[in-house]
């Protein structure tokens, strides 16, 4: 025993089927745990995807406005023309933003409705197929949407009583909750029934600190950066989620940790006398344990590779079965990932060394 990896390994492979029990074990959790991070990262970059794509530098708001997916904003058309005459503003244009409920084929879907002016910002960045809305009786539907309901370019949905023809679809334009349909300012206004309003006036300027100050004292309105919106929605919306996906992180960090330490356990309980003979020729408890925790390091190792595996099939599945929900995994992600498995094994260690740092060696010999 002068070695303490390898033995370690002899002993985590004497039982072959065991090992790989536990390596599937710990992989699903170490999955689990990706899985759940690239649908918390999807999550929060499809909260912001309007804001973040648009192509606006600044958001001019009713008072008080802190979020693009909250109450939706109220301002009157007539204060494009003033932000538009404000030094620095290279571009002002309205958007209006509404919730919506559609009835497809007899299910219901969120939506928002956003209308845009002919070639001003705030329509869809990103048409994959067919084009852009021209009249006040076409939409651009997100694909995801369409693809879920059947919606091809041409057909004809109904929005809020009134019969639009889909002349495109867009990729990229669906929040964690409801995909966006975009059609014209005018197309929204009548809607809603709100004439002479808007929702928000989309501004790019290359000077957004001047601006900002400048227009909040002409118009007394409210401005907001994209990542100002993006932050609070993510806050607004992290409040509801984090808890759960927190939870769920703990279970399967837990679960991982159990497998380990079972099949270390386990393993050491069949050769509990190997150990007592190891302590009885002077093993130290630090020995021990370095045995002890190279089999449990084997082991994370092993179900971390097949962890990573389990999630890139998992990742595919859920792309093709749920494309609404984005899995996007960070750098970051993976190193926590490592770092858990890591830590597993660790801990998984410090239960099976305690077994062993207590044995008698006189009890192995007498049984």
């Amino acid at each position: 025993m002068n070695g303490g990896v390898p033995v370690a390994r002899r002993n985590i492979m004497a039982d072959r089927r065991r090992l790989v029990t536990s390596v599937v074990g710990v992989g699903a959790a170490i999955a689990l745990i990706l899985l759940l991070q690239g649908l918390w990262t999807g999550f929060r970059l499809q909260i912001s995807a309007y804001e973040d794509h648009v192509g606006a530098n600044l958001f001019v708001a009713e008072p008080g406005t802190r979020n693009f997916l909250g109450v939706p904003s109220v301002i009157s058309s007539d204060a494009v023309s003033v932000v538009r005459t404000i030094p620095g503003v290279q571009r002002a244009d309205p958007v209006a933003v509404r919730f919506a409920v559609l009835d497809l084929h007899g299910s219901k879907l969120f939506t928002f409705l956003v209308g845009s002016t002919r070639g001003g910002m705030g329509g869809p960045w990103n048409v994959v197929s067919g084009r852009d809305v021209r009249f006040d009786d076409e939409v651009v539907v997100d694909r995801t949407v369409a693809g879920q309901h059947g919606i091809a370019l041409g057909d004809r949905i109904e929005v809020m009583g009134q019969a639009f023809r889909v002349v495109g679809l867009s990729g990229g334009t669906r929040s964690w909750m409801a995909g966006f349909v975009f059609a014209t300012h005018d197309a929204i206004e009548r809607l809603v029934r709100m004439p002479g309003t808007t929702s928000y006036i989309l501004v790019r300027t290359q000077n957004p600190a001047a601006v900002t100050e400048a227009i909040r004292g002409r118009t007394g309105l409210a401005v907001l950066t994209p990542r100002q919106l993006g932050d609070n929605d993510r806050a607004l919306m992290g409040r509801i989620m984090s808890g759960v996906v927190e939870l769920m992180l703990v279970i399967a960090f837990a679960a991982g940790t159990l497998i380990i330490a079972l099949t270390v356990y386990s393993a050491i309980v069949e050769r509990v006398r190997e150990y007592g003979i190891a302590k009885a020729m002077g093993a130290r408890r630090t020995r021990l344990f370095r045995i002890v925790l190279g089999q449990t390091i084997t082991i994370a190792i092993l179900g971390t590779a097949a962890g990573y595996l389990i999630f890139r099939g998992g990742s595919w599945l859920v792309a093709l079965m749920r494309p609404q929900m984005w899995i996007r995994q960070s750098m970051s992600g993976l190193i926590f990932a490592v770092a858990a498995a890591a830590v597993m094994a660790v801990l998984a260690a410090l239960v099976p060394t305690r077994r062993v740092a207590r044995l008698d060696p006189a009890s192995v010999y007498r049984g």
